[in-house]
């Protein structure tokens, strides 16, 4: 009995998570509500802000995309260039949504907004 309780534990665990690497930068202004989880980078001011997730790093303006449709937990790291302040947490992504994130100026990770994809260019992004 213990043991079903702890593989059902697992399991749920295990499916409930974003993919943890494999996501790639995309430069797509826009996203359909189908489309897999994505983050985007943002820092104002500007700063040396590196961002680590999903096996990517990201500076402020990119945006990567998860490998898989699925939303859920994803493991975020924050480093600011200039105090080499390091710090991480766990962030919700969801499928068909831009979570866009900062760090604080003690470079902990920060969820800005979550926008759901529409299918329309985002005006906010930035051009090439």
């Amino acid at each position: 009995m213990c043991h079903s309780a702890l593989a059902w534990a697992a399991a749920l665990l295990t499916l409930g998570c974003a993919a943890r690497s494999g996501w790639e930068r995309t430069e797509a202004r826009a996203c359909r509500p189908a489309d897999p989880p994505r983050i985007c980078v943002r820092a104002e001011p500007d700063r040396a802000l590196v961002v680590r997730a999903g096996g990517t790093a990201l500076v402020p303006g990119e945006c990567a995309a998860s490998p898989r449709r699925r939303g859920g937990p994803l493991r975020v790291t924050a480093e600011d260039g200039r105090t080499g302040a390091i710090d991480s947490r766990w962030l919700r992504t969801r499928r068909g949504a831009t979570t866009r994130i900062t760090a604080t100026p003690a470079a902990k990770p920060k969820v800005l907004a979550r926008d759901r994809c529409t299918g329309q260019v985002e005006t906010d992004m930035p051009e090439e």
